[in-house]
């Protein structure tokens, strides 16, 4: 169908221009080629609106310049960068150990989202508006600390495509995060431990306690193996306690750091938590564990079938404070989670006059505070026994 012919007054202005009269005054209006209309302010000088239309005009409505531009090999789709970007961070990030398991996971699912909101943008077109857009659909009314992870997430996805020539500059980078908001949640305090260990089930009761007395985290305390327990032939005595042997834990949130790898003394307290956790007969390889007769099959990450994932240990401890109705004078997000068990353990240790942060043994003659054992660096940590 032929377009319509113009009006006369309209003759002389570039292809989307014309003036129209709204309510008694007159304005100059351009039509997209998508068929949006935009009027431009009110006392526009004819040759600023005919200016600023043939500017417009030479860029996105000349099909000699659009062929320049779609030569461009490096210009292409943000849905065809997305694909390269994943590959690389799967070689050079995962397969290094530079990236968890579960934070490339992350990443994979923040790559798309993006996929579907800008995939069938051309890359050299990515702006700070669109920065904008994806974070006011993925990280709006979230916290200050998800909506900078996400500033985070594109920064690094970007760099990779500008490194690959598919941007000039990394539009993420003109993003201001958010400040850091103070913490909310609650301190877990010994009373309210006691009071929800006693009411868990056993494996639950086991990761508390686990928790609790190696000041780590529900990542390692899922991922801990009875095979990463080393029994020695005899016990020792060291700091006036007797140990039985070490479990050896690779930290998750610093895995690329030295100390990283720690090697725990098993205490008489340790080793009435590993003993304990075999007292349901469950074949498994793992020292927190459970049979829950899973009908969708394992998760993602997990390798056995008693194998829990530590989003199911925190959930569990949290309903069950919940049902005991502890801290529910506070909102959700204020009460203490599994990760408290944490906090509460390193202050428990001060109050006996251990600092759990310098718990590794100095450097003297008879020890070490870093040793090898097969070709992989551990840190040993002094004998420390929690007793509630």
């Amino acid at each position: 169908m032929a377009p319509r012919k113009r009006k006369f007054e309209n003759r002389d202005l570039p292809v989307g221009l014309c003036c129209k009269m709204v309510r008694g005054q007159q304005r100059f209006r351009y039509r997209y080629p998508s068929g949006k209309d935009i009027f431009f302010p009110l006392k526009t000088q004819k040759y600023e609106a005919i200016e600023a239309a043939t500017i417009f005009n030479a860029k996105h409505r000349n099909p000699a310049l659009k062929m320049i531009l779609d030569h461009d090999e490096f210009n292409k789709p943000m849905s065809h960068w997305i694909k390269v970007v994943i590959e690389r961070v799967r070689n050079e990030e995962l397969n290094t150990r530079l990236l968890s398991k579960g934070r490339y996971r992350a990443f994979v699912n923040d790559t798309m989202r993006l996929d579907e909101l800008l995939g069938d943008i051309l890359s050299k077109s990515i702006s700070l508006q669109h920065v904008n857009e994806f974070l006011d659909k993925y990280a709006s009314g979230k916290s200050n600390e998800v909506y900078n992870r996400k500033i985070t997430f594109l920064k690094k996805i970007f760099s990779y495509i500008c490194d690959m020539s598919g941007m000039v500059l990394n539009p993420a980078d003109r993003k201001k995060r958010k400040p850091k908001q103070a913490k909310q949640r609650k301190r877990l305090n010994i009373e309210y431990f006691n009071l929800i260990l006693n009411a868990s089930n056993s494996w639950l009761n086991i990761a508390m306690r686990l928790s609790l007395q190696t000041t780590h985290a529900v990542n390692e305390i899922s991922l801990a193996k009875y095979k990463d327990c080393e029994w020695f032939n005899a016990p020792i005595v060291e700091n006036g306690l007797t140990v039985y042997g070490v479990l050896r834990i690779h930290r998750q949130k610093v895995q690329n750091k030295e100390a990283s790898r720690v090697e725990i003394p098993i205490t008489k307290q340790l080793k009435k938590i590993i003993d304990d956790s075999k007292r349901d007969n469950i074949a498994s390889p793992y020292i927190v564990h459970a049979l829950l007769g899973r009908k969708k099959g394992l998760a993602n990450g997990l390798t056995h079938p008693t194998q829990l994932t530590p989003v199911y240990i925190s959930r569990a401890m949290s309903d069950l404070r919940d049902e005991l109705n502890l801290y529910g004078n506070f909102d959700k997000p204020q009460r203490p989670t599994f990760h408290e068990i944490r906090a509460l353990s390193i202050f428990l240790y001060d109050k006996m006059g251990i600092d759990p942060q310098e718990r590794a043994a100095h450097t003297d003659a008879e020890s070490t505070k870093v040793y090898m054992k097969d070709h992989v660096k551990w840190v040993k940590i002094q004998p420390a026994e929690l007793v509630i």
